[in-house]
């Protein structure tokens, strides 16, 4: 089983469109090691906390869900993630081979009215979408190809 991830180099922290490439294994695990090689590559840039989050949080949702949800059988599967830097935002590009799933076209939940009501998960989608500057989906060669824009500043 893939327990480490595999980078390509990055551009040096310079470059106006620098970019880190990361093949993440399809698994809970792997969701710490990846969060902190994307923090380590956006530390030249220097971004605020609040940009930081929302890459965090859209780093997290989305690797758990293709790890929980995008894949029939067992592995070792793996969603290759590109991470890059521009002017006025950090593109996060997940790609996998797992089912079809547009999160674009997923219902939206109602928030509940009350914690007694509340049921864990399926809001996710939610904070991505509302975080989120835009979200793109796009579906290549049998492969899910999610783009996720979250502001730098």
């Amino acid at each position: 089983m893939e327990t480490a991830l595999s980078d390509t180099p990055r551009a040096p922290a310079s470059a106006p469109d620098a970019v880190l490439q990361l093949r993440v294994p399809a698994e809970r695990g792997a969701l710490e090691p990846a969060r902190l090689a994307v923090l380590r590559f956006l530390q030249p840039w220097a971004l605020g906390a609040r940009a930081l989050f929302n890459v965090e949080l859209v780093l997290e949702e989305t690797l758990v869900n293709a790890s929980l949800h995008a894949f029939d059988g067992p592995g070792p599967h793996a969603v290759a993630l590109r991470v890059q830097v521009q002017p006025d935002a950090v593109l996060l590009r997940f790609e996998d081979g797992g089912r079809a799933f547009d999160p674009l076209q997923a219902a939206r939940r109602a928030p509940p009215a009350s914690i007694a009501d509340a049921q864990p998960g399926g809001l996710g989608l939610m904070l991505v979408r509302r975080l989120a500057r835009s979200v793109e989906y796009r579906r290549l060669d049998g492969r899910n190809v999610l783009t996720i824009a979250v502001a730098r500043g």
